[in-house]
């Protein structure tokens, strides 16, 4: 990031802003930034099929299932969450939103979501992983998960900006470690596309925006 974008990002997280943004009326947890790079990352990429690892309130997940249906993509968002207590009941009703109930990292749940994705899928896939952020947990979703991606799919790590990268350094190892360990063990798998953090400055998926090799 640069000095500016920095000084920007530090400020919004900070102030607590990121807690106060709606989509559609649904809480979504998100820099608008990376909104804006992913819903580009999904039409340029030909993206079908979205997996979020943390649903919430759910409003992501709502935003992408309306890039689906207005792109006219054959897939949907699956979304999974150890609770949907907070869940707003306007994502249960859309059309293009699958939600899964259970640990992100657990291969009983990787299993359950891609069997909802068709094997001869026509379009790419994007895996947004932000659920847990604590780097043992991020680095058994990345264990788990990326070894079911095809080349050319898409990986986004949110949340790389804590322990002190550049917010909240008491928060331990987080994901941008848990990054370090699984590009160290499995060298070429993921190629950085550092393009996207670039493109606006700054960013909540720092150092995390992945092509699939």
């Amino acid at each position: 990031m640069n000095e500016a974008g920095l000084a920007y990002l530090q400020w919004f997280y900070g102030t607590n802003v990121w807690k106060d943004l709606y989509y559609r009326g649904v809480r979504t947890l998100k820099l608008p930034l990376d909104m804006w790079n992913y819903q580009e990352i999904i039409f340029e990429r030909n993206i079908h099929w979205i997996v979020e690892t943390g649903t919430r309130h759910g409003g992501s997940a709502l935003c992408f299932a309306d890039l689906l249906a207005a792109g006219n993509r054959e897939g949907a968002v699956v979304s999974i969450d150890v609770t949907h207590e907070a869940l707003n009941p306007v994502v249960t009703a859309h059309p293009r939103i699958r939600l899964v109930l259970g640990d992100s990292a657990a291969e009983s749940i990787t299993q359950q979501v891609m069997a909802l994705v068709p094997d001869r899928r026509r379009g790419g896939l994007l895996l947004i992983l932000d659920s847990d952020h604590a780097a043992s947990h991020v680095l058994r979703e990345l264990t788990m998960w990326v070894p079911l991606l095809r080349q050319g799919d898409y990986l986004i790590v949110e949340d790389t900006i804590v322990n002190g990268h550049p917010v909240r350094p008491e928060f331990g190892p987080g994901p941008m470690e848990a990054i370090d360990a699984f590009v160290a063990r499995n060298p070429g798998r993921l190629r950085v596309d550092d393009a996207r953090e670039a493109k606006f400055g700054c960013s909540f998926a720092a150092k995390g925006y992945f092509v699939v090799t």
